[in-house]
């Protein structure tokens, strides 16, 4: 069955007016007719089930027939802080974070990161990114959408992370693995969420590395092979929710 995603604000009652991308979807692409049924989530964890009841000016309103709390969120809680990455390689960490189960991502600027996003294009992206992860949901049945984090500084983005737990992945620590850390958190990985901090194409220098530390910030590898930076938070996100349970 086909979801869309509604606004809580637009729900009236037991009928529900979809906009106008949507309703031409249902229209002229699923060639939809009253009586059809879909199903609907309004990104806080309900889930609709519903009844075409009509189409007006080529907006769909749709009929709730029943109405459920469904939030099909991860039990271990993953921040992806994410270095921006060239092109449309954001795009897809956003799109496939938010399938796996990362509950949070922020973006951040760091030394070695190659774009540059300046006010009103940085609110711009963080939009795109933020309509990425609302469609990511509707494909993986989330009810609950991933908020998509204001850009930051690495240096403000540590400073938030001071009492938190949170693990940045540098490729040249060879020593220490997120399997490592992990083992510390192995009883209470529910407790609290888990910032995972993935640098951009040219990855983090000494001194970043160092700050880190000195905000309590774990340093930690992924094993022998260094892996891009679209790869890296998703496999180490994929670790963290396998043991919390999530996956697999």
């Amino acid at each position: 069955m086909q979801r869309f995603f509604v606004t809580a604000d637009i729900i009236q009652d037991d009928l529900i007016e979809l906009d106008k991308e949507q309703s031409h979807h249902i229209l002229k692409v699923l060639r939809l007719k009253p009586g059809d049924y879909l199903e609907l989530f309004d990104g806080t964890g309900n889930e609709f089930l519903c009844r075409m009841h009509s189409q007006k000016n080529g907006l769909v309103l749709a009929e709730v027939q029943t109405r459920e709390f469904r939030a099909n969120e991860p039990s271990a809680r993953v921040i992806l802080a994410q270095g921006i990455a060239k092109g449309d390689k954001m795009d897809f960490i956003v799109q496939k974070a938010v399938e796996i189960g990362v509950s949070c991502i922020i973006p951040f600027a760091s030394e070695r990161t190659v774009v540059t996003l300046e006010q009103p294009k940085a609110e711009q992206k963080r939009k795109r990114w933020q309509s990425i992860a609302r469609e990511a949901c509707k494909q993986s049945r989330r009810n609950v959408i991933p908020e998509i984090g204001p850009i930051m500084k690495l240096p403000q983005l540590l400073d938030t992370l001071r009492e938190k737990r949170a693990v940045m992945l540098y490729e040249g620590e060879n020593i220490i693995g997120l399997r490592d850390i992990l083992t510390k958190y192995q009883d209470s990985l529910t407790a609290q969420s888990i910032t995972i901090i993935v640098g951009p194409e040219g990855g983090f220098s000494h001194e970043e590395t160092q700050r880190a530390q000195n905000n309590n910030v774990s340093i930690a590898g992924l094993g022998p092979r260094i892996l891009r930076t679209e790869t890296a938070g998703l496999v180490a996100a994929s670790i963290i929710l396998y043991e919390g349970g999530d996956l697999g």
